[in-house]
């Protein structure tokens, strides 16, 4: 991964994903996917699985067994938020 993508907030975001699948007893991978799933309901956008293997597929597809909670989604979009410092 390159070192550029490598930021603090960038590693906060992820620890983030990281805590609420230990939480509600998902992957990260799950977590991140419902994030952007869910977000589709309010844009027009949908996440894309990038799975390489069987396993990586089923883990994956996992993401239409549960829903993330309201908190959940409001918790990874504020800390995922871009301030206007990083617009120009």
């Amino acid at each position: 991964m390159s070192n550029r993508l490598m930021t603090e907030k960038n590693l906060l975001i992820a620890q983030e994903v990281v805590n609420i699948g230990q939480q509600i007893n998902r992957t990260p991978a799950q977590v991140a996917l419902n994030w952007v799933r869910q977000l589709q309901e309010k844009c027009v956008i949908g996440p894309i699985l990038g799975a390489r293997t069987e396993t990586q597929i089923k883990d994956n597809l996992g993401i239409l067994d549960f829903k993330l909670t309201n908190n959940q989604i409001e918790k990874l979009n504020e800390i995922s938020k871009i301030s206007s410092k990083h617009l120009f």
